[in-house]
């Protein structure tokens, strides 16, 4: 028993700590981690609430994180994580556009399309997000437009180099030739013909502006037996378009077929317009001999 009247009775404080087990002031809290790993993180903290504090931050940011599953995971581990990173359900739920500046040829392409659809599905079959294969899109039109303007560029230097190439070779007779060469082709060919002509190229020029073939068929239309070719010059040029006008509406009743050509009808045009005027014979814009 104690001597001490005021502290009898009372119990002993703790040798440290207090009944919280809080380490005293000055005291080293890390000194019951013993593992060098563990301690050496430790000492990047101060105190036990920074300790906390990084804790719930690290919580917060594994909760906004797409972590890939691994080779083990189940079909619904990969729906959600594909979902996690914007794949649609199905190839067909990717919200994409194309540009607004797309060139004509490419509009309602039914091959164009189908090579759409089939990239879609491979970009689905990756994993790819809606964002992802909107940009890849975007690139392939991007690129595939600067292509087609540039060839369209092209053909139009080299066909109107192609004529240059003519009226210098043929000066004053360029005109003449052309309408001997345009004579051949209406008596020789149909309407599909003309659309060969103008769908085949060779050496980068429309087969029907090609100098090699105008020269042949140029030559064929001189070999048919007459030395003017039909012009609304002079009198007897206005006759010989007047006669070719007549033999070509005779048609209607020898050959009504041959009459409602392209050929024929576009013939009878050029036709009139060279003898009454307002028609050129040939234009740089779409020659069709």
């Amino acid at each position: 028993m104690s001597d001490n009247p005021v502290t009898a009775g009372k119990p002993e404080a703790p040798a440290s700590g207090g009944e919280s087990g809080a380490p005293e002031a000055g005291a080293d809290w890390r000194g019951a981690i013993t593992e060098p790993g563990l301690r050496r993180v430790a000492e990047k903290f101060t105190s036990p609430a920074e300790v906390v504090k990084s804790y719930a931050a690290l919580q917060s940011r594994l909760g906004r994180s797409v972590v890939k599953p691994g080779p083990d995971a189940g079909p619904e581990e990969l729906a959600a994580y594909r979902r996690q990173l914007g794949v649609p359900e199905s190839s067909e739920g990717y919200q994409v556009s194309l540009p607004e500046d797309l060139p004509e040829q490419l509009h309602a392409d039914p091959a164009g399309e189908a090579l759409q659809r089939d990239f879609l599905q491979t970009m689905h079959e990756a994993g790819a997000s809606n964002e992802v294969v909107q940009r890849a899109l975007d690139w392939y039109y991007g690129n595939v437009t600067q292509s087609l303007t540039h060839q369209a560029q092209s053909a139009a230097e080299r066909r109107a180099e192609a004529e240059a190439s003519l009226r210098r070779e043929w000066g004053g007779d360029h005109e003449r030739n052309l309408t001997f060469a345009q004579r051949a082709v209406q008596s020789f060919g149909d309407d599909g013909f003309v659309d060969f002509l103008e769908s085949q190229e060779v050496e980068g020029v429309k087969l029907g502006d090609h100098p090699a073939f105008v020269r042949a068929f140029a030559a064929i239309g001189r070999s048919m037996g007459e030395d003017v070719p039909l012009s609304g010059e002079g009198t007897s040029g206005g006759s010989s378009l007047q006669a070719r006008i007549d033999a070509l509406h005779a048609l209607q009743d020898s050959d009504p077929q041959k009459y409602a050509t392209r050929a024929v009808q576009s013939e009878l045009q050029s036709l009139y317009g060279r003898l009454y005027g307002g028609q050129p014979v040939v234009g740089s814009e779409g020659r069709r001999l």
